[in-house]
């Protein structure tokens, strides 16, 4: 693997830029579910996911057409700047506003936008196509430790624990609570720390890269659809492959906070747990997920983990326990980081690293059109009364198996694109 330095270093800021962000997205539904304006949030989400749509053509151009150091640099000072402001005024007032913590959740929203096309493009560029899995798998084991540590601790602050006893032991633990602008001071000092760990990374562009960065903005997005439009193929399969991700993130950042409260009626600990096992999940999965599937094709193991993905959502809309729901958080980890891992693997082979910014953002707005569409349904008061949160998990599962059955309909097609690909086990 070249350049082990460098991606070293770039994992170490993504771990703690990872952390900053998922420390912010599962603390502020919580706490609009706890004020009992979980309808506010859920309007603002479709509303920020409306934006982002805009928002991700932009992204791509940006990130072919700056170097990806300095974008790396740009978005989390920015985000540690305007985060701090809110968190300082909500020193000075002894609150903040609802708007304000909103801003907070829709800039680290467009964060995540530039952020992990910024990440894969960057690690792509810097490694060799026999490395492509194993790169994938380090970021999904970082980011998955650093998020699921940081949403559990997000959680639990927000709420405080008075004599908490830890599931299955003895031990007993006691926690103040926070007020949301802590939390938000803790996250604009991990924005600065992850700008402090990126001004180490030594790196210059490729000549292919910095060729490409010549045009208008219009020019340089028309390059990445052409592409798209030209290889069909590919465009299908990484519509149908991000499936799985649409649905976890769905719940994670709209579903399973009122899934916890309403359907299962159980409070923080319950949420932070269910975020431990999907931590784990992911975190098995980069670790694992290689040897696992190491005599299957790319396409067969994620038209496997869509059909798995489907499974569990349907389990989850026909049940009300609460030990069945924190185990399939498991495997909802498992799925999404493994999927992630190839469907990354198989692009990367593909696309030319200098359009890998633009070809991203068109995945990223069809993405976030689905998403647009399912949170315009479940912001309906219909899903946040009672159980029926349930019915959203059905409508996810449909969803799964349709992507399923594409994949397995265009199989022989999407084999020929992938023939080219290593196997797992001829990478190492």
């Amino acid at each position: 693997m070249t350049n082990k330095k460098t991606l070293a270093i770039l994992l170490t800021a993504n771990g703690v830029s990872s952390f900053a962000q998922g420390f912010t997205m599962m603390s502020i539904p919580y706490y609009f579910n706890k004020i009992d304006n979980y309808s506010f949030f859920s309007l603002s989400l479709t509303i920020i996911t409306l934006a982002s749509l805009f928002w991700a053509l932009y992204a791509g151009s940006i990130i072919d057409g700056f170097n990806r150091k300095d974008v790396f640099l740009g978005t989390n000072f920015v985000g540690g700047i305007v985060i701090l402001s809110i968190a300082s005024l909500g020193f000075k007032e002894g609150s903040l506003t609802n708007i304000l913590i909103i801003m907070v959740y829709a800039l680290t929203m467009f964060g995540y936008v530039i952020h992990y096309p910024n990440l894969y493009a960057f690690s792509q560029e810097l490694s060799k196509p026999k490395d492509y899995t194993k790169i994938t798998s380090l970021i999904e084991i970082v980011g998955q430790s650093t998020v699921m540590g940081s949403a559990i601790m997000g959680t639990m602050l927000l709420k405080g624990m008075d004599d908490f006893q830890i599931p299955f032991t003895q031990i007993h633990l006691t926690l103040e609570r926070w007020e949301i602008h802590e939390i938000f001071l803790f996250d604009a000092i991990a924005y600065f720390v992850s700008f402090l760990i990126i001004l180490l990374i030594k790196y210059s562009p490729n000549m292919k890269l910095v060729i490409s960065d010549e045009g208008t903005l219009y020019e340089r997005l028309k390059t990445g659809y052409m592409y798209l439009r030209n290889n069909q193929l590919v465009a299908l399969f990484g519509i149908c492959s991000f499936v799985i991700f649409i649905v976890v993130y769905i719940e994670q950042f709209a579903l399973m906070t009122p899934y916890v409260l309403n359907h299962l009626k159980e409070d923080a600990p319950v949420l932070g747990l269910t975020e431990l096992m999907y931590g784990l999940g992911a975190l098995f999965s980069g670790v694992i997920i290689q040897t696992l599937f190491s005599k299957m094709p790319v396409l067969k193991a994620v038209v496997l983990l869509t059909f798995a993905t489907g499974a569990i959502f349907l389990l989850s809309s026909l049940t009300c326990a609460v030990i069945i729901f924190i185990n399939v958080a498991f495997l909802k980890g498992f799925t999404n980081a493994g999927s992630r891992i190839f469907r990354v693997t198989y692009l990367f082979s593909l696309i030319p690293n200098e359009l890998a910014g633009r070809v991203n953002s068109f995945f990223n707005v069809m993405n976030t059109v689905f998403r647009l569409i399912f949170l315009s349904i479940f912001t309906l008061p219909f899903f946040m009364d009672g159980s029926n949160i349930v019915y959203a998990y059905g409508i996810l599962a449909v969803f799964c198996f349709i992507a399923g059955i594409v994949l397995l309909v265009y199989y022989k097609q999407f084999s020929k694109l992938t023939e080219s690909i290593p196997s797992h086990d001829e990478e190492h």
